[in-house]
């Protein structure tokens, strides 16, 4: 079987897979860091302290604090514009989870099935590109994670940092996708906007 050959299905089975594996890594760093802790004793064997060169020490709090404006001033804009509250009046609020995935789906591929309820599609596409500033705030919480990286300058940080830092990015990617498709879906379905 090659690439064109497989199915939706088999597609979703190996999103899902990745997604799985993604959500996996984070807690299996923490259990390994936990290990190598407990292997060395406790004692200090150099991989939690570090000792910053002052000019690693001081762009690392410039970072913290850049990322933390950075996240207030999208928290300020969201509020401000209302979009943190876009939400709450959601038709999708009643809908239970396995309905809210297949919707998500039928967003995601651009393809609506024709016995659907079109509000609940509209209302995924418009919530979906209504996220995009979720990708502001993400950011912030990259930089914030870079800069802990320089005031702790040790490798256990380094590894912990890296570790959110390609978190965060795959959350940004994630984020600005679901927001392209959900525009893509409302452009190609216009018909659906008139509920």
């Amino acid at each position: 079987m090659d690439a064109t050959d497989v199915t939706p299905d088999q597609a979703e089975r190996r999103h899902r897979r990745g997604r799985l594996m993604l959500a996996l890594a984070l807690p299996t760093a923490v259990v390994a860091a936990l290990a190598v802790g407990v292997a060395t004793g406790g004692r200090n064997s150099g991989i939690f302290d570090g000792d910053p060169p002052v000019w690693a020490s001081n762009l690392g709090r410039v970072l913290i604090l850049l990322g933390v404006l950075i996240e207030a001033a999208a928290i300020v804009w969201a509020v401000r514009t209302g979009r943190y509250r876009m939400s709450r009046r959601s038709p999708l609020l009643t809908v239970g989870p396995s309905h809210r995935r297949r919707l998500e789906r039928q967003v995601r591929r651009g393809t609506p099935e024709p016995d659907e309820d079109r509000a609940l599609l509209v209302e995924t596409a418009r919530q979906a590109v209504g996220q995009r500033w979720f990708a502001v705030l993400i950011a912030g919480l990259a930089v914030v994670s870079v800069g802990q990286v320089l005031v702790g300058f040790a490798p256990f940080h380094a590894v912990i940092g890296g570790v959110l830092v390609v978190v965060w990015t795959v959350l940004i990617v994630l984020v600005l996708r679901g927001a392209r498709r959900g525009e893509a879906f409302l452009r190609a379905n216009p018909d659906l906007g008139g509920r």
